[in-house]
């Protein structure tokens, strides 16, 4: 009778298991097809009953108001419960989102807590989220030297942004040694990327010799590139150095723009 009864309480599980698994690819389905209203219908079911991914779809479908009204408070409180299971890109969410007072009352103590939460778990967004909110105090203790710690595990995943803000640092000894061939590399590594902003700080390290030798044609390369992108300050100061450059010079440096293409940017990053 025992084994009967274990038996039969398998067959539920596997059931279930199978019903759950079903119910979320026919979300996804619906989802990627844009039938919002399908997908909340078949994911809402199992984020009552648990599932982490269905929490956090839902709070992305609240956030956004895709088959529901937008309702930041239901987004905050679908995020929370995903993030409480370990979900980092929820628990990102929810630092925003208390960062902002969006759907829950702004406190920044609670969005340095889930920054934290997956930054600890290799979220890359949050890590630079957690070197931000470290940098200027806010719901931290102010720390550069902390901060870089953050920036340097996000720009070793090929975060562009904190690649630049790393980079910086090292130009300006700000909580770590000054290193300007350090901060040189890492603003090169950003630029590569098309960050505009780094392309500009490149330009200008070219232009005066900051942990590079001194080159105008690198320095007109990195400031088209920034201009092209509609950087006012590289704009102009492009056009100084052009007045100081031979027509051959202006020439060698167009033809590095032209040759020149991004690296491929990392999906997960490509909201940054």
């Amino acid at each position: 009778m025992r084994l009967n009864i274990i038996g039969t309480l398998i067959l539920c599980c596997i059931t279930s298991v199978s019903s759950a698994y079903a119910g979320f690819e026919e979300g996804k389905a619906a989802f990627v097809q844009r039938d919002y209203e399908k997908a909340f219908k078949e994911f809402k079911p199992l984020a009552d009953s648990g599932d982490e991914k269905s929490q956090h779809i839902l709070g992305m479908m609240y956030d956004e108001g895709q088959g529901v009204r937008q309702d930041f408070t239901q987004a905050a409180a679908w995020y929370k419960k995903a993030a409480s299971k370990g979900n980092v890109d929820s628990a990102y969410n929810l630092g925003v989102m208390y960062a902002m007072g969006q759907g829950v009352e702004r406190d920044d103590v609670q969005s340095a807590k889930w920054f934290r939460m997956a930054a600890e778990k290799g979220h890359v967004l949050s890590q630079f989220a957690l070197g931000r909110v470290t940098t200027i105090g806010r719901g931290v203790k102010q720390d550069d030297k902390a901060a870089n710690v953050w920036y340097r595990k996000a720009a070793e995943q090929g975060h562009f942004k904190s690649q630049l803000v790393l980079g910086k640092n090292y130009v300006e000894g700000r909580g770590l040694e000054k290193n300007p061939k350090l901060g040189f590399h890492w603003i090169s590594q950003s630029a590569e990327l098309g960050h505009f902003k780094a392309q500009y700080e490149l330009g200008k390290m070219y232009r005066d010799g900051v942990g590079v030798a001194a080159d105008l044609v690198h320095a007109y390369k990195w400031y088209q590139l920034a201009a092209t992108q509609n950087h006012e300050f590289a704009i102009v100061e492009r056009d100084q150095i052009a007045s100081k450059m031979t027509a051959e010079q202006i020439a060698r440096a167009k033809l590095l723009v032209s040759e020149w293409t991004p690296k491929k940017l990392d999906e997960r990053h490509a909201k940054q």
